[in-house]
């Protein structure tokens, strides 16, 4: 029989509790936790490998996968291809942080290896995340703290940027000294822009078919020449990219139709220091274009039998968790 503390005790035993998970969690790195017996506003898990198991976010976090497996062919010259995710953590919170187990494979060895990401979100409902972990299993893991502090992305010319550090979208790309417009031959063996579109699109609105992304088609790329910042606290790289594309049918801002060409604002940033890799993104927009904010998974207006058909075409996700007080833990 148990007999309940006193209220002085019980929160003494929370703390303790909590503190004694996120130490654990803290020892696997956030990955390998299934064996630890998780508090209510613990790290929650899900085995993606199990087809009964139906995980929130699923095409977002298929697209985490990937970019910490573009980051780290990036870095090490390698060709590792996304095969299939095996499992996620990730924080129940609106802006959440993942750390992803994968399969990837090896052409160079004709083999599969196992993979880890580490994603951590900075806004919600737009373009703004760090991949702060990307090695495979087997290689030997670095200080990684669970929840990982946010790199100082360098600001650009106050002048030609929003609030957010991007900047507006240029007149003209006609300055060869600045830009570098992509051919098509470059367009084809970049996978990773597609990329960068896709996750531009799907972090804006969380709920957007797999259908829709997939018809995307990029009409042309601008990249921006890679700035350069050495100071005596930041050694980074910043690349801008300004991609033109169109076959969305049901956009968030301007005109619906999958003819009507849209614009996308990438911005690409490596902290030489850290590793650190963010992606922050937004749409952009000339003068005259229609700016209100609407759902791309936004029913129609036509009958209700249209509506319910829509409805059961685009198959929403779980919305997002609320807040809880605590998201991740490190040691201090």
């Amino acid at each position: 029989m148990s007999s309940s503390g006193t209220p002085v005790q019980d929160s003494q035993r929370f703390i303790i509790g909590q503190i004694d998970y996120w130490d654990q969690v803290s020892e696997s790195g956030g990955f390998d936790i299934e064996h630890i017996s998780a508090p209510q506003n613990g790290l929650v898990s899900f085995d993606c490998e199990n087809e009964r198991i139906r995980y929130p976010n699923r095409l977002l976090v298929n697209l985490y996968a990937r970019l910490g497996l573009h980051r780290y062919n990036l870095t090490k010259g390698a060709n590792l291809k996304f095969d299939h995710l095996k499992k996620f953590n990730m924080t129940m919170n609106c802006i959440s942080s993942y750390r992803i187990t994968l399969v990837a494979y090896d052409p160079s060895a004709s083999s599969l290896l196992t993979f880890l990401v580490g994603v951590s979100e900075e806004v919600y409902a737009s373009l703004d995340l760090m991949v702060f972990i990307a090695r495979p299993q087997a290689e030997p893991r670095r200080q990684e703290p669970i929840r990982p502090i946010a790199s100082t992305v360098v600001p650009l010319d106050a002048c030609a940027c929003d609030d957010r550090g991007l900047p507006f979208w240029p007149t003209d790309f006609a300055d060869t000294s600045r830009f570098d417009l992509l051919k098509e031959s470059e367009l084809q063996g970049n996978e990773w822009i597609r990329l960068y579109l896709e996750l531009a699109l799907c972090s804006n609105d969380r709920n957007i078919p797999e259908s829709h992304v997939s018809q995307l088609q990029i009409v042309s790329v601008a990249m921006e020449k890679t700035i350069e910042h050495f100071t005596r606290t930041t050694n980074a790289t910043s690349t801008i990219f300004y991609i033109r594309f169109k076959g969305l049918s049901v956009a968030r801002v301007g005109e619906d139709g999958e003819h009507v060409e849209r614009k996308v604002i990438i911005r690409e940033y490596e902290d030489l220091t850290t590793g650190n890799f963010t992606l922050m993104g937004g749409f952009g927009f000339s003068v005259g274009e229609d700016t209100s904010h609407r759902r791309m998974t936004r029913l129609g207006t036509g009958s209700i039998e249209e509506m319910y058909a829509e409805k059961k075409r685009l198959h929403p996700t779980t919305p997002p968790c609320p807040a809880i007080p605590i998201a991740d833990y490190w040691k201090s």
